[in-house]
C-alpha cells in the first residue's frame, strides 16, 4: 500500500473487514439544517445529527472517505508545502462499541501491519487534564499506547487546546489522542526540547482520535454521555505523504500527476522556478476542488458557495497566465481530475460534461474580466502601494475583487491599503442608506403586483415586471418575484442587488418600499435594466442571516422579559438589524443584575435546547385561540402570520427569522436603559457579533488577569530589579543598531529580562545580550527590537553563546534565554554573542 489510491480503498477494506459499514462521502454542500459551514469542512460533520442523538445512525460502526473544504486556506494554498482547499478525510466511527482502547487497537494495527510505519518515527499526544473541566490527565489511554508499545517518552501530554475536541459550544466533547510522525531532528527548529505542540514542521500530526464521552453544557459542567462514542481522522494526503516519503503534499502521486499535464500544456514544469512552483500548486489544488465542487451542484455565483468557487476560478486562471497556459484550459485540468478519482467518486464521472460546461462558461467570462482588470492594476501598481481609492475603483468599476487585487499586490511586494478600500465601501453603504431614509415616491403603477419570496430564498431568478427611471443611474422597479424583504414589524428592509442575466449590469437595492396587500416596489441604483429584463436578484446572507437570528431573538426575548419580570412586560417598539437587535418594552424601573441575568440566561437556554421555529397562516381568531401575542393599536386582517417557537412563544410576525433557535448562536444583552418614564429599552447581539463581543470580553479579562499575575510576582522584586549593577564589555552602533553587551553577578534571569527591556526602550532599536552568574550557574538573556526581526535571530545568538558556557537554550527570533554549568567562561560566552552579533549586522 504506497499510492494515494490504495492508501484510501485498503483503509476501507481494513475497517470493513473489523466490522464497519461503509458510507460514501457526503457531497460538500452541508445538509439544509446545517449551516455552520458554507462547505463541509470536516471529515464527521456529516455525521453530527448522530453524533447529537438527533437521528440514528444507519449501523454503530461506521468508515468513511469524506470530501473536505477548506473556504479560509483559499489565499494560503500555493505559498507553502502544506496548506490545501481540497482533500480527504479517512475515519471510522463508534456509536457506543469500542472506546478508547479499541480506537487506539485499530489505529496501531493498521500503521504497523497495512502501512508499515517505523515505531522510532511515531509520536503521539494526549490530553494532560484541565482544572476548569475538572478533568486530569487521559491516564487511560496513555497506559494503553504504552500497553501497545510506544515508549513513554514519546507520549506528550497538551493541554485542552490541543487534545480536547467540542463543537465549539455546549454539546458532545472529549479528550483526543493525535498521532504523530516524526520527519527527524534536522527538520524544523531544531531545538532539542522539540516534540508535538511546536509549531514548527518536524511533527506531521496525521490521525486523529477523538474519545467523545462528555456533554458540556451552557454553564461550563460536563456530564457524561449515555454512549461513548469515538470518531477518528487519517488526512489521506498526509499519509500518502509518509508512506511516499516526499517533501510536501504536492509531491505526493494525486497532485504531480495534475502537475504533469500542466507542465505539458504549458512548457513550464513544477520547480522550474519559484512562481512556476506557486502556480503548479494552485492550480492542482484548485483545480480539484473547482471539479468536485461543480460535481456537487455548485455553480461560480457572487455570494455564498458560489463565491468561493468563483474565487478559486479567479486564483487558477491568473495563476495560469504566469506560467503561459492560456484559456480555455480548465476543462481540460478537470478532465484529468475525472481520470484519477472518477472510480472512487462516481459523481465525477456522472457529471464530467456539466463540469467542463460550467468552468468553461466562467473560464471565458474571467478571462475578459481579467484582461480589463490588468490593464487598470498595471496603472496604479507604480507607487509603494495600492491605494485604498483605486482599489475600490477595481472593485466598483470593473468588477475586481479585492482577493484578487491583494493577490496580484502580494507578488509585486506591494501593499493594499484595506482599511480605506473598507471605508469607501461602508460610505457607498451609507449614501445608500441616506437615500433610503429620505422617503420614496412611488411612481409605479399598481397594476403590475410582486410577490414576495423572500422568506423562502434569498436569491431568485426573475423579471422586472414595472420600470420608471428616476435620474440617470437611479430607478423603480417591481419584479414578479422578489426575495427582498421591505422593512415592517420591526425589521428593517434587506440590502441586496439586482444582476442582468444577459449582460452581468448590476444594479444596488437602495430601498424596498411596503406597498398595500402585500405588493413592494424597490429603487435601485444602476444601469443597463428595462421593463422585462431578466435579472437575478440577491440577498447576501451574511446580511440576512443576522437579520433572521435576531429577529428570532427578539421574541425569545420578548418572551423571557414577561416570564422574568411579569405580563405588563410588552413589545413597546422594536428594531430588528443585521448588527443587532432593540426591544423597548414598560417597566417601572431598571433591571436588577440578577433579573438581567435570567433573562439572558433563559433566552440562551432556549437557544441551546434548539427549538424548531414555524410560521402559519391562521385564521385570527385560531391564533387568538391558540394564545399569541398581538400588539396592541395593530391592525390585523381576517388571516395572519404565525410564528411559533416550539413549546415556548408564539406571536404575530411578518418578519424572516431562521429555522431552529440554535442557529441564532449566543444571545448576549449589550445595555438596559431608559427611554422615558416607565418605558426601558435593551439593545442585544447575536451569532458572530456576539461571539465578537465574548471573544474581546474574555481576551480583556486574560490581560487582566495576566497583569495582576505579573503584579504578584513582580512587586516583591522591584527593588531588586532596580539594582541591577552592569559592567558593559561592549556598547557600539553596528549597521545602525545600538548593540549592548553587558555582564552582572547574583542576578537572577528575570531580573535580567527587566534590565534587557529597560535597555532595549532606551536605545531602540537596539540588540541587548546580558549574562550574570548565580550560585554556580550561568543565566544569558537575549533581547532584540521588534523592527530586528529578519535581521537577527535571537535564538541563534543565545545558543551560539551557550555553548561556551555548557548550556542550550531557545526562545523567538527577537527574545531568547538560556542557561549554562561553567561561570568561569561568561566572558567567553558574552564575547561569542557579540561576535554573532556584529557578524548579522555587519
Amino acid at each position: 500500500m504506497r499510492s494515494t489510491a490504495e492508501i484510501r480503498a485498503g483503509y476501507r477494506s481494513f475497517f470493513e473487514a473489523k466490522g464497519h459499514t461503509f458510507r460514501p462521502s457526503a457531497p460538500l454542500i452541508p445538509r439544509a439544517d446545517d449551516r455552520s459551514t458554507l462547505l463541509v469542512s470536516a471529515g464527521m460533520q456529516p455525521l453530527m445529527p448522530f453524533f447529537l442523538g438527533l437521528e440514528d445512525s444507519p449501523a454503530p460502526l461506521l468508515t468513511t472517505v469524506q470530501k473536505v473544504f477548506r473556504t479560509p486556506d483559499i489565499d494560503e494554498v500555493g505559498l507553502d508545502t502544506y496548506h490545501l482547499t481540497f482533500f480527504e478525510m479517512l475515519g471510522n466511527f463508534s456509536f457506543g462499541r469500542y472506546f478508547k482502547e479499541g480506537a487506539i487497537d485499530l489505529a496501531w494495527e493498521f500503521m504497523f501491519e497495512h502501512m508499515k510505519l517505523d515505531l522510532d518515527r511515531l509520536w503521539v499526544s494526549v490530553f494532560a487534564g484541565d482544572p476548569e473541566l475538572k478533568l486530569d490527565e487521559d491516564e487511560v489511554a496513555i497506559a494503553h499506547w504504552e500497553r501497545k508499545g510506544m515508549p513513554p517518552e514519546r507520549i506528550v501530554r497538551l493541554p485542552r487546546a490541543d487534545n480536547f475536541w467540542s463543537v465549539g459550544g455546549p454539546g458532545p466533547c472529549g479528550p483526543d489522542s493525535e498521532i504523530f510522525y516524526d520527519w527527524g531532528k534536522d527538520v524544523g527548529c531544531r531545538r532539542p526540547e522539540c516534540a508535538p505542540g511546536c509549531e514548527c514542521e518536524r511533527f506531521l500530526e496525521f490521525w486523529n482520535l477523538v474519545f467523545m464521552e462528555f456533554e458540556l453544557h451552557a454553564d461550563g459542567t460536563l456530564t457524561p454521555l449515555p454512549e461513548q462514542n469515538i470518531d477518528t481522522g487519517l488526512g489521506l494526503e498526509r499519509a500518502a505523504r509518509i508512506l511516499q516519503q516526499v517533501e510536501s503534499v504536492y509531491d505526493t502521486d494525486g497532485y504531480q500527476e495534475i502537475m504533469r499535464w500542466i507542465a505539458g500544456a504549458s512548457g513550464v514544469a513544477y520547480g522550474d522556478s519559484e512562481q512556476a512552483t506557486k502556480a503548479h500548486r494552485i492550480l492542482a489544488d484548485h483545480g480539484r476542488g473547482m471539479t468536485f465542487l461543480v460535481a456537487d451542484g455548485v455553480v461560480p455565483e457572487n455570494e455564498g458557495r458560489g463565491y468561493v468557487m468563483r474565487r478559486v476560478v479567479r486564483r487558477a486562471v491568473l495563476q495560469a497566465g504566469r506560467i503561459g497556459l492560456e484559456p480555455p484550459f480548465l476543462g481540460g485540468l478537470a478532465e484529468v481530475v475525472v481520470a484519477q478519482m472518477g472510480e472512487a467518486y462516481p459523481e465525477l464521472r456522472e457529471r464530467e460534461d456539466e463540469i467542463r460546461r460550467v468552468l468553461g462558461d466562467e473560464e471565458e467570462r474571467f478571462s475578459e474580466t481579467l484582461a480589463r482588470g490588468l490593464r487598470l492594476f498595471e496603472d496604479v501598481a507604480t507607487g509603494d502601494g495600492i491605494a485604498g481609492e483605486d482599489a475600490f475603483k477595481l472593485h466598483d468599476t470593473y468588477g475586481f475583487p479585492l482577493e484578487l487585487t491583494e493577490e496580484l499586490a502580494r507578488e509585486r511586494g506591494l501593499g493594499v491599503d484595506v482599511d480605506g478600500f473598507r471605508r469607501l465601501m461602508e460610505e457607498q453603504r451609507q449614501r445608500s442608506r441616506r437615500a433610503a431614509a429620505e422617503g420614496v415616491d412611488v411612481r409605479l403603477s399598481a397594476e403590475a403586483r410582486s410577490e414576495f419570496v423572500g422568506y423562502e430564498q434569498t436569491e431568485v431568478l426573475t423579471a422586472i415586471l414595472a420600470y420608471e427611471q428616476l435620474s440617470d443611474s437611479c430607478f423603480q422597479a417591481k419584479l414578479e418575484r422578489s426575495p427582498f424583504y421591505p422593512e415592517g414589524g420591526g425589521q428593517v428592509s434587506d440590502s441586496g442587488y439586482i444582476e442582468n442575466e444577459e449582460t452581468g449590469a448590476r444594479a444596488e437595492l437602495v430601498a424596498a418600499t411596503r406597498l398595500p396587500d402585500d405588493d413592494q416596489v424597490l429603487t435601485f441604483a444602476g444601469e443597463g435594466f428595462a421593463a422585462g429584463t431578466r435579472v437575478r436578484a440577491v440577498v447576501p446572507w451574511p446580511l440576512r442571516f443576522p437579520t433572521m437570528a435576531n429577529h428570532t431573538a427578539t421574541h425569545l426575548l420578548h418572551k423571557a422579559l414577561q416570564d422574568v419580570l411579569g405580563e405588563h412586560a410588552r413589545q413597546a417598539g422594536s428594531a430588528v438589524r443585521p448588527e443587532k437587535l432593540r426591544f423597548d418594552f414598560p417597566h417601572p424601573q431598571a433591571l436588577t443584575p440578577e433579573e438581567r441575568a435570567e433573562v439572558e440566561r433563559r433566552v440562551n437556554e432556549r437557544i441551546f435546547a434548539n427549538l424548531p421555529v414555524r410560521a402559519f397562516i391562521v385564521p385570527i381568531e385560531e391564533a387568538r385561540r391558540l394564545g399569541a401575542m398581538m400588539l396592541f393599536g395593530e391592525k390585523y386582517g381576517d388571516e395572519v402570520r404565525l410564528v411559533e417557537i416550539a413549546g415556548y412563544s408564539r406571536e404575530l410576525c411578518g418578519g424572516t427569522h431562521v429555522r431552529a433557535t440554535a442557529e441564532i448562536g449566543p444571545f448576549v444583552i449589550v445595555s438596559e436603559s431608559s427611554i422615558g418614564s416607565g418605558t426601558r429599552r435593551i439593545e442585544a447581539v447575536t451569532s458572530g457579533e456576539a461571539y465578537a463581543l465574548l471573544h474581546a470580553r474574555a481576551r480583556e479579562a486574560d490581560e487582566l488577569r495576566g497583569e495582576l499575575e505579573r503584579a504578584r510576582r513582580e512587586g516583591p522584586r522591584k527593588a531588586a530589579q532596580h539594582e541591577v549593577r552592569l559592567e558593559p564589555s561592549r556598547e557600539e552602533e553596528i549597521g545602525g543598531v545600538n548593540v549592548f553587551v553587558g555582564r552582572a553577578s547574583g542576578v537572577g534571569v528575570d531580573a535580567l529580562l527587566a534590565e534587557s527591556d529597560r535597555i532595549k526602550q532606551d536605545r531602540a532599536p537596539a540588540a541587548v545580550v546580558l549574562g550574570s552568574s548565580e550560585d554556580g550557574r550561568v543565566h544569558l538573556v537575549a533581547n532584540f527590537d521588534n523592527s530586528l526581526e529578519g535581521r537577527l535571530d535571537a535564538v541563534a545568538v543565545i545558543r551560539e553563546a551557550a555553548a561556551e558556557v555548557d548550556g542550550g537554550g531557545g526562545g523567538r527570533p527577537t527574545m531568547a534565554r538560556a542557561g549554562g554549568k561553567n561561570p568561569e567562561k561568561l566572558g567567553d560566552a558574552l564575547a561569542k554573542a557579540e561576535e554573532a552579533l556584529r557578524r548579522a549586522l555587519t
